[in-house]
């Protein structure tokens, strides 16, 4: 019962994460297709969203050490496709730890950070994916 309860968690932590990535990535093109006051409303919706995933992340590191300890006793016992799907979470979470830290610089006025945006938010989105295949790899 506690690994399905840890398991729901990441599930859910994964959700969150993906939703609020690709809320983020159509909020942002539709952005660009916009007059400017209503691009403008729309691109402020980009942090709350970052924020949602990278909740969900946390979600996702917690919830997963912790089905790695409950249920394969320990890092020793899982497979090689393991650490690739980590390579991709841990550049994920590096891609994450930026957006946030882009978004802080364009809200203290530095607005040429912004271009970093559409450039982390890909990236993000393809390390996920990623991610996921060799996860469903590594314990399928």
């Amino acid at each position: 019962m506690f690994i399905d309860i840890l398991l729901t968690v990441h599930i859910v932590g994964l959700m969150m994460a993906a939703g609020g990535g690709g809320g983020s990535a159509i909020t942002m093109r539709e952005a660009a297709k916009r007059p400017p006051e209503q691009a403008g409303v729309l691109k402020t919706l980009g942090p709350a969203m970052a924020n949602f995933s990278a909740v969900g992340l946390g979600l996702m590191w917690f919830s997963g050490v912790a089905l790695v300890f409950a249920k394969y006793d320990g890092l020793g016992a899982l497979p090689a496709l393991f650490w690739v799907k980590m390579l991709f979470v841990t550049l994920l979470t590096l891609l994450a730890f930026a957006t946030y830290l882009t978004y802080r610089q364009v809200k203290a006025g530095n607005v040429a950070a912004a271009a970093r945006l559409p450039v982390l938010g890909p990236m993000s989105g393809v390390s996920s994916l990623v991610a996921v295949i060799f996860a469903v790899f590594a314990f399928h």
